[in-house]
């Protein structure tokens, strides 16, 4: 496999309220060493907007494995695992620099689009050989139909221009706020309420598997439905399909965990409603 290096410095906004790196900006550092990654076998942004190209982001599916931190130094290592007729498997590990720690892996299935014909359609074949020599093909894990039940919590949200990318829509990445900020929005009424001024406990997610659907544009009034599956331990799993009306702009399956060895009982009592 060709394999691409990223460097990144994680800076004092890429830090949440308890000082770790935050999943959507892990998503973000994985989004530029895609695009590095490109531009360095002659495919760079000035390259798609001339040939009215691009690649979306299909469904991305990441583990976070050890937390960074603050001016920690991190290297994205990327490359493509398979090729077919107009997608593509882009394989990421991202490893703390100074001890070599990987602190998360991630892949995601690209689709190649052209606009002028506004679809999907089959990359240059001189792409295909720059990116992965050897091409073949890796399936993705197949995904269960998500249906969701009636004790499922409906969160509204309105897309803010803050939301927005240089395309014009919601940026991939950012949808992992939206999940993380629905899941915690749907625990609250049920009587759990995450606290950012307690240090020493908290929920981190574990994994974040996101498939898109359709895109969320400025203004769109956006609906959030939440439900969990029953608890493991200090684990649960939580689904959330995210709507514009009828229409379905992302499903994500998460999984997360509590940071000491019980759940408090609140957080089980809240999780029990949604399950």
């Amino acid at each position: 496999m060709r394999t691409h290096s990223s460097r990144f410095r994680v800076n004092i906004f890429d830090v949440d309220a308890y000082g770790e790196l935050r999943t959507n900006a892990v998503l973000r550092f994985l989004q530029q060493a895609a695009s590095d990654a490109s531009a360095a076998v002659g495919y760079d942004v000035d390259w798609y907007e001339r040939t009215g190209t691009l690649w979306v982001i299909r469904r991305t599916i990441a583990d976070y494995l050890v937390p960074a931190g603050y001016r920690d130094e991190l290297e994205v290592r990327t490359w493509v695992s398979d090729m077919r007729r107009v997608r593509s498997q882009r394989e990421y590990e991202l490893w703390r620099a100074a001890d070599q720690t990987l602190v998360a892996r991630a892949s995601t299935d690209w689709v190649f689009v052209d606009f002028a014909r506004g679809g999907p359609a089959r990359p240059p074949d001189e792409m295909r050989q720059r990116l992965m020599p050897d091409v073949g093909v890796q399936p993705r894990p197949p995904r269960a139909a998500a249906v969701a039940p009636a004790q499922a919590a409906r969160i509204p949200r309105r897309v803010e221009l803050a939301d927005i990318d240089s395309v014009a829509h919601v940026n991939n990445a950012h949808y992992a706020v939206y999940v993380e900020q629905a899941v915690y929005d749907a625990l609250a009424p049920q009587g759990w309420r995450v606290d950012p001024q307690a240090r020493a406990a908290r929920l981190r997610v574990q994994r974040h598997d996101l498939e898109y659907f359709a895109e969320a544009q400025y203004a769109d009034a956006l609906e959030a439905v939440v439900w969990t599956t029953p608890e493991d331990g200090t684990v649960f799993t939580s689904e959330c399909t995210l709507l514009r009306g009828s229409t379905r702009i992302l499903h994500a399956t998460s999984r997360w965990a509590w940071s000491e060895p019980e759940l408090p009982p609140a957080l089980r009592a809240a999780l029990s409603t949604l399950t």
